[in-house]
């Protein structure tokens, strides 16, 4: 079977599933990893028996490698993806890959001038209970969405903001807005907003937002609310929260609500199921209770990167692409344009 060999630029603990996911799949494989940190990139090759290196110029110039994962400070996104990209390798980035939308046109133009693949790592869509959704709301058996909840409640440690979750190495970049652009809504919430389009189809059409730094000394947002309208006059509201005390796991969820029935899709992170309430049966889901649909968790790494594999095999553009991050950064900008300004931004069909 082919395999398409990827190169990861970024050692950090970001980088350790996708790795695990290379190495398990019959589609990828892992051939050789970088990081500026001589002791992440030597760790990581080590753990996973890859050649490391310090020399970014060393890894873009084997042949042997076709695509690259990059996993680095949301600053050095856009920078190194448009390098990979003019050394000729597909490129699969981490959120939000670009820090402006202005960035982000420009990797997707010069993806597409040279028939590469662009991936963003959104990998969220590959749930089970996602997929679950996603069917049934294109199927009509909701209804039409009147409604969205996004919550996104965590208790991270005021650590993370100085070490990530591993505490492998110290870099202050998650704190300064210059380097991450923003605090919990890009760091996580990002991920609901993509899995909310991915679902129902709607877009954003205007927004109205509050953020704040209320626990943490940082520059970013460490909790943030906002009321968003999408483009057929649903109405959505999201709350974000990076240290809430009592916070547990499966606190990062949604509901989404139909003129026929609802769904509660779990934090797919653990252990969960969708749960769906109907006004009328659908299929063998009976009407006027709440029904669980059981299901395995999903491989959402593995998932995730086979798909880009897939996509770099058969000369097509990424499932999740350039298109799909600019889509949630211009959603996100909005959310800290409409708080600093204090007052609701509308989204063109442009920004979207």
């Amino acid at each position: 079977m082919i395999q398409t060999r990827f190169g990861v630029i970024g050692c950090g603990s970001a980088a350790i599933p996708v790795c695990e996911a290379m190495t398990a799949s019959p589609l990828a494989a892992l051939a050789r990893v970088h990081d500026l940190d001589p002791t992440l990139a030597r760790d990581l090759g080590e753990r996973y028996r890859v050649p490391h290196t310090g020399q970014l110029d060393e890894l873009l110039a084997d042949a042997g490698v076709e695509a690259v994962y990059i996993a680095v400070p949301h600053d050095r996104l856009h920078p190194l993806a448009r390098q990979a990209l003019e050394a000729g390798k597909h490129a699969l980035v981490e959120k939000p890959m670009a820090l402006t939308l202005e960035q982000a046109d420009d990797l997707i133009a010069l993806s597409e001038q040279r028939r590469l693949a662009l991936g963003v790592f959104y990998e969220l869509r590959h749930a089970t209970a996602y997929a679950q959704a996603r069917e049934m709301i294109r199927a009509g058996a909701i209804g039409e969405v009147i409604g969205v909840r996004i919550q996104t409640l965590i208790d991270k440690p005021t650590s993370y903001w100085q070490f990530g979750y591993s505490g492998h190495s110290a870099s202050p970049w998650r704190a300064q807005k210059a380097r991450a652009g923003g605090g919990v809504v890009l760091m996580n919430t990002s991920h609901q907003l993509d899995a909310i389009w991915h679902i129902t189809g709607l877009e954003v059409a205007s927004i109205s937002a509050e953020i704040g730094a209320l626990t943490a000394p940082v520059e970013v947002e460490d909790i943030a609310s906002a009321t968003l309208r999408f483009d057929n006059g649903a109405i959505g509201s999201l709350l974000a929260g990076a240290h809430i005390a009592g916070a547990s796991p499966g606190g990062e969820r949604i509901d989404i609500y139909g003129a026929l029935g609802q769904l509660r899709l779990p934090d797919v992170y653990h252990e969960g199921a969708l749960q769906v309430f109907l006004r009328r049966a659908w299929d063998d889901i009976l009407a006027g209770a709440w029904h669980t649909l059981p299901a395995a968790m999903a491989p959402v790494y593995a998932e995730a990167v086979e798909a880009f594999a897939r996509a770099v095999q058969q000369g097509e553009p990424a499932p999740t692409n350039g298109y799909d991050a600019r889509r949630v950064l211009a959603v996100v900008l909005a959310i800290y344009q409409s708080a600093e300004e204090k007052r609701t931004i509308m989204l063109s069909a442009r920004e979207v």
